[in-house]
């Protein structure tokens, strides 16, 4: 994640995720994901980022879709003339020729020793393709969502998110851009189909795709989506390789389009206020012979004055952005950290945050609540700490802190 080019998006394959396996049907659109990661960062939205490698897999999987489409395609009809032009020599040789039921399977794929009808793979991969087009356009509310509307967000579960998003989206004049986007595509044609084709497949279960080839006899050869009608529109009968290629690149400039202005507006965010991403720690370690013993490790955060400089309730995920652009994060799943003046020692703790919404929870960022404490609650935390906390898994590149060790 430190290459500092301008990635092609989506990745078409996992490996090229960290510069592998390059598409064969080049896409015209990139756009800097490291920029984009590191704006997340420093917006304090960083939760809105599992939802951009969540659409970069799934737009991955509408490309292998696509490309497999062609890919198996061009295999069904090459076969197919290849084995006509046999049966033709046989026949100019021996002066007579049979067609035979394995002359009739020479379509079929051999993936890792499984032999699969063809067609019935291309009618599979033309469902798939639609389907993942289509959770790549929803996944774009969720990263919305979370990066623009922070904690004014709505809960990622809510069957009503869409919805909520256009709403909040049309009642705050900063996101009109985003807002006429995101219009411009619920209007257009090619998004009206990819909607109506998953919608009819998921909910009326008929198969709308045609592979049909003639064999020695005729000239035909089909791959259509058929005509259907869902919600009182009718959609006409197309060549499905071309509303695939069509889709495809259509999802593909509109996911740019619409993260490009995420990116601008991140600025504008709705509510980050309650944000922590800077902790420290300390931690004290027992040598001994055998193995270290962690003593314990406390957190902390600094303020200038008294603890009325945070809210009430704190949202916390410690973080940091290293001077190469590199982020490391740590899910916080300790209850206290306590607070005191910055530049000051834990002997002038004025306070102290403590987890409110458990470690059973989806958020990145934990809830805590703020309160009044002294030392001597400090002093109770770090001699139960080792009760407490048996288990330790800590990331220290998500914070600063200092590791003292003392003998056994």
């Amino acid at each position: 994640m430190n290459d500092k080019k301008k990635y092609q998006f989506p990745i078409p394959y996992a490996d090229a995720w960290s510069g592998g396996r390059k598409i064969r049907r080049k896409l015209q659109m990139t756009i800097d994901l490291n920029a984009f990661q590191k704006s997340l960062a420093q917006h304090k939205v960083y939760d809105a980022w599992q939802y951009v490698e969540s659409l970069r897999e799934t737009l991955t999987y509408m490309n292998i879709s696509c490309e497999l489409l062609e890919k198996v395609y061009e295999h069904r009809i090459e076969a197919l003339s290849t084995q006509e032009q046999k049966i033709m020599e046989t026949a100019v040789k021996t002066g007579k020729a049979s067609i035979r039921q394995e002359d009739l399977s020479c379509t079929n794929l051999d993936i890792v020793g499984l032999v699969i009808d063809d067609s019935m793979f291309l009618r599979k991969n033309t469902m798939e393709f639609f389907h993942y087009a289509r959770m790549s356009m929803d996944i774009l509310f969720q990263i919305i969502n979370a990066a623009l509307f922070g904690d004014k967000s709505s809960e990622v579960t809510d069957r009503r998110l869409i919805s909520n998003v256009l709403g909040t989206l049309s009642n705050t004049h900063a996101f009109a851009d985003l807002k006429t986007l995101l219009d411009n595509n619920k209007n257009d044609d090619k998004f009206k189909y990819l909607q109506a084709f998953d919608n009819y497949i998921k909910h009326i279960k008929t198969i709308l795709v045609i592979v049909k080839n003639s064999f020695m006899l005729g000239n035909t050869n089909e791959f259509f989506i058929r005509e259907f009608v869902y919600n009182g529109t009718s959609y006409p009968t197309v060549k499905a390789l071309n509303k695939v290629k069509e889709t495809n690149d259509y999802v593909i400039n509109t996911v740019k389009d619409i993260l490009l202005e995420v990116q601008k507006q991140l600025l504008n965010c709705l509510d980050n206020s309650k944000r922590i991403q800077t902790i420290s720690f300390k931690q004290l370690i027992k040598e001994n012979p055998k193995s270290n013993i962690v003593e314990y490790i406390s957190f902390f955060i600094d303020v200038q004055n008294d603890i009325s400089e945070l809210p009430q309730e704190i949202k916390v995920l410690p973080l940091i952005i290293k001077p190469n652009d590199e982020i490391y994060s740590f899910d916080f799943r300790f209850h206290k950290i306590f607070i005191k003046k910055k530049g000051c020692e834990e002997e002038s703790i004025i306070g102290c945050a403590e987890l409110k919404n458990g470690l059973e929870t989806n958020e990145l960022y934990r809830r805590f609540d703020v309160r009044t404490c002294d030392i001597k609650e400090y002093h109770e935390y770090v001699f139960s700490f080792a009760q407490n906390y048996p288990k330790i898994s800590i990331n220290y590149y998500a914070m600063e802190g200092s590791i003292m060790m003392c003998k056994d």
